[in-house]
């Protein structure tokens, strides 16, 4: 899968962020992404325009339409603008367009980094999913039984350096993999995993800072 980095205003990001813009729309005059290049489930990172990633989210349902012509944008409009929260000179600047997407917003979370990607003119840019900064890590009964945790995901690059873990309460960790095993070293977990109250089925996500570098949260599943 793919995962995508949306650049918006920032009075945007924030209605997102606020929870009353449920739906990200894109209406162009030619077809370019996302159109035709988002699937459902896949990760959004969303950046301000000229600022910091702010926000994340799973793509829900994808409407997309071609063809267009203005009283279609303007059905559209009706439609949709309760969730997209377009003002009027958005929807007038969009008159000509004749593709549109529509994508309805998941999980949406507040975040400070995102993938790294070839900046352009574009608003929209589709990554490669190995570069995201999110590794989520399910934990297991045996995991959480044994105080351990194993990333089956990890890139070869994460496998070959040390690891520094920045935990929740400040606390640095330097571990690495062991040999030939996904597994980290260090099997410190198990005061977090109490403190969390982590069951089966709850996440470690690693958030990458830097080489080498990964901020900690641990995630109950709802």
């Amino acid at each position: 899968m793919s995962i995508h980095v949306a650049i918006l205003k920032r009075p945007y990001v924030r209605l997102i962020l606020e929870g009353k813009k449920t739906v990200e729309s894109r209406l162009m005059r030619s077809a370019q992404p996302p159109y035709r290049a988002i699937e459902t489930g896949e990760r959004l990172f969303i950046k301000a325009s000229s600022g910091p990633f702010m926000a994340t989210a799973i793509a829900g349902p994808v409407e997309q339409h071609e063809g267009l012509v203005p009283n279609d944008i303007h059905k559209l409009r009706r439609r949709h603008n309760r969730a997209v929260c377009g003002d009027d000179a958005y929807w007038v600047l969009k008159e000509s367009s004749r593709f549109a997407v529509f994508i309805h917003l998941n999980d949406v979370e507040p975040i400070d980094v995102g993938p790294r990607y070839v900046k352009s003119m574009r608003a929209w840019h589709v990554v490669d999913d190995l570069l995201s900064p999110l590794l989520d890590i399910p934990l297991t009964d045996g995991a959480i039984r044994n105080r351990y945790l194993s990333l089956p995901g990890a890139s070869e690059e994460m496998r070959s350096q040390p690891v520094t873990l920045l935990m929740p309460n400040g606390r640095e960790v330097v571990t690495g993999f062991a040999n030939g095993k996904p597994m980290l070293r260090w099997r410190g977990w198990g005061p977090y995993f109490d403190e969390y109250q982590i069951a089966c089925g709850d996440v470690v996500r690693l958030i990458a800072m830097r080489r080498g570098l990964y901020r900690v949260e641990f995630r109950q599943n709802p």
